[in-house]
C-alpha cells in the first residue's frame, strides 16, 4: 500500500490539475476538445467558484484529482457533479481513486447534497468496473446533450 493523502485543492496545484486534464483528455482520445488554460481554471476557481478540487498526493507530487461542483435535481434536490476524477495511469489499483471519490462524497454531504452524479464513457471498461464496486447506478437510458452557447 502506498502512502498518499487526499487534500483540498490550492492555488499551487493548478498547473498540476491542468495537466492531468490534458493526460485525460489524451486518454479519452479528444486531446483537441481542451480550450480551458490554466489561467481560466485558476480564474474560474479563485475568482468565480465555478468550481472545487481535491488532490492525491504522493512524495510531495500531485498524483490525482477530483474536480467537482453543486448542481440541482429538481427531483431530488442538492447534488453534486463530479466533472473529473483523473488518477495517474501507473498508480492505479491502489485505492487513489476510491480515496478522492470518498473525499469528494464528503464535500457534497457536508454542503447536503443527496447525490454524486458523473458520467463514464462506455468504452472505458475499467472506470465502469470501478464505479459498479462501489455501488453506483450507471444510467444507460439518457443521453447527454451539449450546446455551445460561447
Amino acid at each position: 500500500m502506498i502512502d498518499f493523502t487526499i487534500r483540498k485543492g490550492e492555488e499551487k496545484d493548478i498547473p498540476a490539475l491542468m495537466q492531468h486534464i490534458h493526460d485525460l483528455a489524451e486518454f479519452e482520445k479528444m486531446p483537441e476538445e481542451v480550450d480551458v488554460t490554466t489561467e481560466t481554471l485558476l480564474a474560474d476557481w479563485k475568482d468565480h467558484k465555478a468550481y472545487d478540487f481535491l488532490v492525491a498526493e504522493l512524495e510531495g507530487e500531485v498524483v490525482g484529482v477530483s474536480l467537482y461542483y453543486p448542481r440541482y435535481s429538481t427531483w431530488k434536490g442538492r447534488c453534486f457533479y463530479l466533472e473529473d476524477l483523473i488518477v495517474q495511469p501507473h498508480l492505479r489499483g491502489n485505492g487513489i481513486g476510491l480515496a478522492l471519490l470518498n473525499a469528494t462524497a464528503d464535500e457534497a454531504r457536508k454542503a447536503g447534497a443527496i447525490r454524486l452524479d458523473w458520467q463514464v464513457l462506455d468504452w472505458n471498461e475499467d472506470a465502469v468496473r470501478f464505479y459498479e464496486r462501489i455501488g453506483a447506478h450507471i444510467e444507460k437510458e439518457w443521453w447527454n446533450c451539449k450546446w455551445r452557447i460561447g
